[in-house]
């Protein structure tokens, strides 16, 4: 785990979801000195912590830790769009292209004149 992007991530969360070190540290059931630690990158947490905090914040473990940049966890997408996701990660440049050429006819006309790649997560990069 990359200890400056956690401390990064954490922040982030503090801010967007306008909570205090007090109230993260509830939500880790962990103390407010931990969390400081956390946050300027002096101590890495234990993984039943990065669970506690993943879950109480509403977001992935593997957001926090790094691994992705979608905040979500995957199964809060729905199971159609999880298959979706899975088979487009498993076909091979043809075929996604193909794909793509049938998405057009349903984007919005600002998304139309963009090249969109999507990488095995699903995340949407503009190229």
């Amino acid at each position: 785990m990359d200890i400056n992007l956690f401390s990064k991530r954490l922040r982030d969360m503090l801010h967007s979801r306008k909570i205090n070190q007090k109230e993260l540290a509830a939500i880790s059931n962990t103390t407010e000195a931990t969390i400081s630690r956390y946050l300027s990158g002096l101590h890495q947490p234990e993984i039943s912590i990065v669970m506690q905090t993943a879950k109480g914040l509403g977001v992935s473990m593997d957001y926090l830790c790094g691994l992705t940049d979608i905040p979500t966890p995957k199964e809060s997408l729905g199971d159609e769009l999880t298959l979706l996701m899975d088979c487009y990660k498993r076909a091979d440049a043809h075929d996604k292209k193909t794909i793509m050429t049938i998405l057009e006819r349903y984007m919005k006309p600002e998304e139309k004149g963009q090249q969109v790649s999507l990488n095995l997560l699903g995340e949407k990069r503009i190229v």
